[in-house]
């Protein structure tokens, strides 16, 4: 028995509904009201923030257990993470597909769901895992394209045409959904592999030159600050950490998501994913056997631009939603640290 049902209502789901079914639920509705979807549209701007909201607290074992007792009026205002956010995280964004692919979660529950209803879960489990590698192989050659064909006006000489594309490319995606933590995010990634192979120094700006979490826009960038700020941590444990180790981590988040979820597993799943794939398909690009060794270096030099345009953390490429303001940074062909 339960308190009340709003957030099953809002999601159309029973009340004993598994985690699984939530979250299909939440995907499927959510999806069809997604902001960058329905610009403008306050209706369904109000539906996605229930059905957010709704699925922030049932997707959460502790969370959901309370709400059951109490009803919503016992979920602290502290708890909710913006609904734009919330969804990101789990599911990506569409408007980013070109530079992320499809989220591994996601995968691996599609994976799931299409294996046969009759098996034991462990067994539909241990299926999906391992049909995941041949997805995310082909996941990363579509990014290693992709990735190659936006850089090559730089490889070619034409580099101003590149940096005046890709500051315009990063201020129209700036503008959708979570979008400058997601810029932000592919940016830092990007900008710090190439560093790594053209030999430069390694730093990050920890407390330092992140947006203060003032006005009414304050609910909505704290989370995605937080997002890049992780994936920001997450780069750099990459470096301290054995590939192995790493992808481990990986897979056993994916595991814990599925029988004891919360939304820091969740979280840390989709920082993992972005990192581990954007650094495999740096590294191919940045080490591709046929290439010569001077292409490739521009190829560095390309992707290091091109991530920190993406950040837009230094004039002339901040942007108003930027999340960092790195007024002292120089230009990619300094050795400074940015």
């Amino acid at each position: 028995m339960v308190r009340e049902t709003g957030y099953y209502d809002t999601l159309g789901v029973n009340v004993d509904a598994t985690y699984f079914e939530i979250r299909k639920a939440y995907y499927l509705k959510a999806t069809q009201v997604h902001p960058d979807k329905n610009p403008g549209d306050p209706k369904a701007a109000k539906e996605f923030r229930a059905l957010g909201e709704a699925f922030q607290v049932l997707s959460d074992p502790t969370t959901r257990a309370r709400f059951g007792k109490h009803g919503k009026l016992c979920i602290s205002q502290d708890y909710w993470i913006h609904t734009d956010t919330t969804y990101c995280i789990m599911f990506g964004s569409e408007p980013f597909e070109d530079y992320i692919g499809q989220f591994a979660m996601n995968t691996f529950y599609s994976l799931l769901e299409m294996e046969e209803e009759t098996l034991d879960l462990e067994v539909r489990k241990e299926k999906a895992i391992e049909k995941m590698g041949a997805f995310r192989k082909e996941r990363e050659e579509k990014l290693i394209k992709f990735m190659k064909d936006r850089i090559q006006p730089f490889v070619d000489g034409r580099k101003d045409e590149f940096v005046k594309w890709v500051d315009s490319e990063a201020r129209t995606l700036s503008t959708v959904a979570c979008g400058e933590y997601m810029l932000h995010s592919i940016g830092h990634v990007y900008w710090a592999k190439a560093r790594q192979e053209l030999g430069k120094k390694r730093a990050f700006g920890g407390l330092d030159g992140w947006v203060e979490n003032k006005g009414p826009r304050a609910y909505e960038m704290r989370p995605q600050i937080g997002s890049a700020k992780e994936a920001e941590r997450v780069v750099l444990q990459q470096d301290m950490m054995e590939p192995e180790d790493f992808e481990d981590r990986f897979r056993t988040r994916i595991i814990q998501d599925l029988e004891a979820p919360t939304f820091g597993i969740r979280w840390d799943a989709a920082m993992l994913d972005l990192v581990i794939t954007l650094s495999n398909v740096s590294h191919a690009i940045l080490n591709e056997p046929t290439v010569p060794e001077d292409v490739l270096k521009l190829r560095a030099e390309a992707l290091e631009m091109f991530g920190m345009i993406f950040q837009g953390a230094t004039a002339p490429f901040l942007r108003e939603g930027s999340l960092r303001n790195e007024d002292e940074v120089e230009y990619p062909d300094s050795d400074m640290d940015i």
